[in-house]
């Protein structure tokens, strides 16, 4: 049996994943019906989408007046999202919270190496929360249901 039918047979739905342009895991997902790019970032402890796009989008964004960012980045204003879900192609992520920062210091850095920028960031809180698998064989999220 292989992994993946071993995983889906347990309630695991199982998310395609590409190689950006310095070789990190992308999925394709949606916010609010738009079509965007998500990295999976088992570095990231939470979920957290562009907060320009948010705004573009409408979305309700509230400020949680802390500063937060990546390893060696800038600390940046931290907002919450209400009523927005992400959706990956084949699966719902459910994060802790939905979180919005500017994230042209992330698209910078991949952009400075010759990979297209992203909208959200997939975190650690869906990994934890969904027991996620990456499986690099097939280049595959697997997020349990449930």
């Amino acid at each position: 049996m292989s992994l993946t039918s071993f995983l889906e047979a347990e309630g695991y739905r199982r998310i395609p994943l590409s190689r950006n342009g310095v070789g990190h895991f992308e999925a394709a997902g949606t916010l609010a019906g738009r079509a965007i790019r998500v990295l999976i970032d088992t570095g990231a402890a939470s979920t957290v989408v562009s907060l320009s796009l948010a705004r573009e989008l409408g979305l309700t964004v509230a400020s949680l007046g802390r500063m937060g960012g990546g390893a060696g980045g800038a600390q940046l204003e931290v907002f919450q999202l209400a009523g927005a879900e992400i959706k990956l192609e084949g699966a719902t992520p459910r994060p802790t919270a939905l979180y919005a920062m500017d994230l042209s210091h992330v698209n910078a850095a991949l952009a400075s190496k010759g990979a297209t920028p992203v909208e959200a960031i997939l975190g650690v809180d869906v990994f934890d929360r969904q027991a996620a698998v990456i499986d690099y064989a097939t280049s595959s999220l697997f997020l349990k249901d449930g």
